[in-house]
């Protein structure tokens, strides 16, 4: 699993083959902490220069301290994770296809926490506590669960003035016509949806924040927005039709109405105490 925190800033600052050794890590983790320089040169097919430039923007002295830290943070995630199974029951067993997909699943849980921050979070929540509107554009397609989840969420902690529309003529138009601030939240899971990407060149133009959620790689949808949570995923086709699992987007969204919930909590135990 992949286990080093990185925020939106590093990510930003990845150039394309930067990104292309950030998901062969990604999805190699373990086998990276046994590589030399070199022989992780080769196998990616880059420079050691390269490598090293990479491993510098993401805080490191160099390949030998982020193998280091690859490799002690997953011992410390695994030995958290590790479950002592009851005495007298079997543990279930899984077929090879099952435990790839459940490896898979939570290889992108992994990958996608350590992209969450406080600041992120706190940010988002200012937009929370507020009144403003929040407008949620929800097409047709693999974002639309993730979407109808968000904003039951959000009725679910009591934030009013919620919009979500399947419409993007619609919402093209509301964004036009806001007289008052306003959040602007877009799911997308290529980064790159027309349409989705259109909205977020409106509300720029109109002054509207975007709070979007987007794969970790460079996109287009998350460089016009101002509060991005990136999450990992494996895109792939299966005959013709995308196939891109939902459970990190939906995960995100967990983890910012958990964490708001606690947030207020702590709020108004502490106004009590006043």
């Amino acid at each position: 699993m992949f286990p080093l925190q990185l925020n939106d800033q590093i990510i930003q600052s990845l150039s394309k083959n930067e990104l292309k050794i950030l998901q062969y890590v990604y999805e190699h983790s373990s086998e990276t902490c046994e590589m030399s320089i070199q022989e992780f040169s080769k196998i990616i097919s880059y420079s050691p220069a390269t490598v090293l430039r990479f491993c510098r923007k993401l805080g490191f002295s160099g390949f030998a301290e982020f193998k280091y830290a690859l490799r002690t943070n997953a011992s410390h995630q695994s030995g958290q994770q590790k479950s002592t199974p009851l005495p007298g029951i079997p543990e279930p067993s899984l077929s090879m296809e099952r435990q790839m997909i459940l490896s898979e699943m939570l290889n992108n849980i992994s990958g996608t926490s350590h992209l969450i921050s406080q600041d992120l979070l706190e940010r988002t929540f200012a937009f929370f506590d507020s009144d403003c509107p929040i407008y949620l554009f929800s097409p047709a397609g693999i974002t639309e669960i993730p979407c109808d989840y968000f904003e039951k969420m959000l009725f679910s902690v009591g934030r009013q003035n919620v919009y979500r529309t399947a419409s993007a003529r619609m919402c093209e138009h509301l964004l036009h016509s806001v007289t008052q601030k306003a959040l602007l939240i877009l799911i997308s899971t290529s980064g790159n949806f027309g349409p989705t990407e259109r909205l977020a060149r409106v509300a720029n133009t109109n002054g509207i924040p975007i709070l979007a959620i987007t794969p970790y790689s460079s996109n287009s949808i998350a460089s016009l927005a101002q509060i991005n949570f990136r999450f990992f995923t494996d895109q792939r086709e299966n005959r013709g039709a995308e196939f891109t699992s939902r459970l990190p987007i939906l995960y995100i969204i967990y983890i910012i109405i958990s964490c708001y919930l606690d947030y207020k909590q702590k709020g108004d135990s502490h106004a009590s105490d006043l």
